[in-house]
């Protein structure tokens, strides 16, 4: 599972059971850090997820800014509540791509904000199923529904 945390939303996608293709879950307005933590949970819980991947917000020049010092900040909280693995990945550009998705296949000049953020989600797990599943691989060497 992945997530997008923002200031005031939440993008949350998962993988197939291979880990093979990242989809896009649901958005949930989360306006502080205890939403974010109890949705989270929530979801791992009714999903069976052991491994969750937060997109942590770097600058373009791939320094840390101080949204990713206030993301990491609930990564660590979220590591200390679920007991699972969290891994981070840089979401560079993730909700501009997200966003030129959703104008390409609805045909719209804008897209909703809700969606951009669960599509957001899907491009950070899609990146990390890349990094961490190499061509050729099935995605067997991972554990299911992460």
């Amino acid at each position: 599972m992945a997530i997008d945390i923002g200031d005031k939303w939440l993008g949350i996608a998962v993988s197939d059971p291979l880990r093979l293709i990242a989809s896009p879950l649901a958005t949930v307005r989360c306006e502080s850090e205890e939403a974010v933590l109890d949705t989270v949970d929530a979801y791992v819980k009714e999903h069976g997820i052991t491994l969750v991947v937060a997109g942590l917000p770097r600058s373009l020049d791939g320094s840390t800014g101080q949204q990713a010092v206030k993301v990491q900040k609930i990564i660590d909280h979220l590591s200390s509540k679920l007991g699972i693995s969290i891994a981070c990945q840089d979401e560079r550009y993730s909700t501009n791509r997200a966003r030129e998705i959703l104008v390409k296949n609805k045909g719209r000049a804008k897209s909703t904000r809700t969606r951009d953020d669960a599509v957001a989600a899907a491009l950070i797990l899609e990146d990390y199923l890349k990094a961490h599943n190499p061509p050729g691989s099935d995605g067997n060497e991972f554990a299911a529904n992460d």
